[in-house]
């Protein structure tokens, strides 16, 4: 099969945008004339390759010096939401971050700053090394862990801004991520049934999340029709 990265990347990236994350602009380059090389193995990089835009901006500190002054806090519980969804352990999990995928960049023109996340190399299939040919493990798509949530994060996750989250997920279309999944070059190699796999997890994992993760990310979660 394909490199699970790029396919990680690409789909991640797609799914990211659909959820009104503000990730950097990219694209599939089909003819590049530069010959570039991986700076991990020093592989030489051949077409089709994922590119995205580099950004100017800031890793994540550690603390509240940018959060307090982001333009968009809604956006803090929407990244925990899509990091859980992809299950994207390579943000932030189980006590280990990677603080260098997430920037905050400075809003033009303003004084606030955007919340930008970064690198999604390595979401959906955890320590494994390809996506499967065959349905995807009942561990993924249950998986009750909460993905990406930065101890400094707490106090901008509230149950307003994870309901609107959780809303957005909750209208996902198959059709849509079938058609994301079929943008997968095939020169990666990312055969049919590999394919039909990912489709299903990533939609019955959005459906999963959707049923729980609210309660996961605040004490008294926002429920329909209630009037406080």
């Amino acid at each position: 099969m394909g490199s699970a990265i790029l396919v990680s990347e690409l789909v991640s990236g797609e799914l990211a945008s659909w959820l009104s994350l503000k990730v950097p602009p990219f694209a599939i380059v089909h003819d590049c004339q530069i010959d570039l090389t991986m700076e991990r193995n020093g592989a030489r990089m051949v077409p089709p390759m994922f590119f995205s835009r580099a950004v100017d901006g800031t890793p994540h500190d550690g603390g509240d010096t940018f959060l307090s002054r982001l333009r968009e806090p809604g956006d803090v519980a929407l990244l925990v939401v899509f990091d859980t969804w992809v299950r994207n352990w390579d943000r932030f999990f189980d006590g280990q971050d990677n603080a260098d995928n997430l920037l905050y960049v400075k809003a033009e023109g303003r004084r606030k700053y955007d919340l930008v996340p970064i690198d999604h190399s390595s979401c959906f299939i955890g320590n494994d090394v390809d996506f499967p040919m065959g349905p995807a493990p009942e561990a993924w798509v249950l998986d009750p862990n909460v993905y990406g949530k930065f101890p400094a994060f707490d106090p901008y996750i509230d149950a307003k801004s994870v309901k609107r989250a959780v809303e957005k997920l909750s209208q996902l279309k198959r059709d849509f991520v079938v058609e994301v999944v079929n943008s997968i070059p095939a020169q990666w190699g990312f055969g049919p049934n590999a394919a039909l796999s990912l489709v299903d997890l990533i939609c019955e994992r959005g459906q999963y999340v959707v049923n729980t993760i609210s309660g996961r990310l605040v004490d008294e979660p926002e429920i329909p029709g209630l009037v406080k």
